[in-house]
C-alpha cells in the first residue's frame, strides 16, 4: 500500500492523517500477534481523543487493555 498515495487523496478533500502500522503497535508490545496488533489500532481509532491523539503511551493502554500481559511468576 502506498500512503503517499493516501496522504495526497485525503489532502485533495482537505484531510490529514496520521498513520499507524502494526508494527509500530508491536515496538510497545512485541508479543502480539499481527491480528492482536490491529484490534489495538482499531481500539485506538475507536477511542480516539483529540486532545490526546495516538501516541506510544496511547498504543501501550489499549495494548494492555487488551491484551493483559502475564503475571511475572513469584512476583
Amino acid at each position: 500500500m502506498d500512503i503517499t498515495k493516501i496522504r495526497r487523496r485525503l489532502a485533495a478533500h482537505g484531510y490529514i492523517a496520521a498513520a499507524w502500522h502494526i508494527d509500530d503497535v508491536r515496538e510497545v508490545r512485541p508479543d502480539l500477534t499481527d491480528k492482536q496488533c490491529m484490534e489495538v489500532l482499531i481500539e485506538c481509532d475507536r477511542r480516539h481523543d483529540a486532545e490526546i491523539g495516538i501516541n506510544w503511551d496511547v498504543l501501550r493502554c489499549h495494548a494492555d487493555e487488551l491484551f493483559p500481559e502475564p503475571e511475572e511468576a513469584g512476583i
